[in-house]
């Protein structure tokens, strides 16, 4: 049975949360730049976004503090294929999701 998980739906996909990296906070970078320079939103307008690594099969998600989802955070997941019906989200209860939001927006000034 597919899982719902940052507004996407995995199936025959199992995800571990690992820490973010500092790769991967560039990668959602500029996945927002290009957005802002395709369009005339601003970032205040970006609500969501992600960043898939092939290099190490993760995948990461930005979700701003106005998001359905309720608290801003960004989260980085292994991604493994699974059997249908075994789709999993393995979380860390000591990976603080709100302290990658902080230094993207620190990246994002500079830039």
């Amino acid at each position: 049975m597919a899982i719902e998980l940052h507004n996407f739906y995995w199936d025959q996909e199992r995800l571990v949360q690992v820490e973010t990296q500092p790769h991967h906070l560039a990668g959602l970078l500029a996945n927002i730049r290009a957005t802002l320079g395709n369009s005339d939103c601003q970032w205040e307008d970006i609500y969501s976004a992600y960043y898939e690594c092939l290099q190490d099969s993760t995948t990461t998600f930005y979700e701003a503090e106005c998001a359905q989802a309720g608290k801003p955070g960004i989260w980085t997941y292994v991604v493994y294929e699974c059997a249908e019906g075994e789709e999993t989200v393995l979380t860390q209860a000591d990976i603080d999701p709100y302290q990658p939001v902080l230094a993207l927006r620190a990246l994002a000034t500079r830039v």
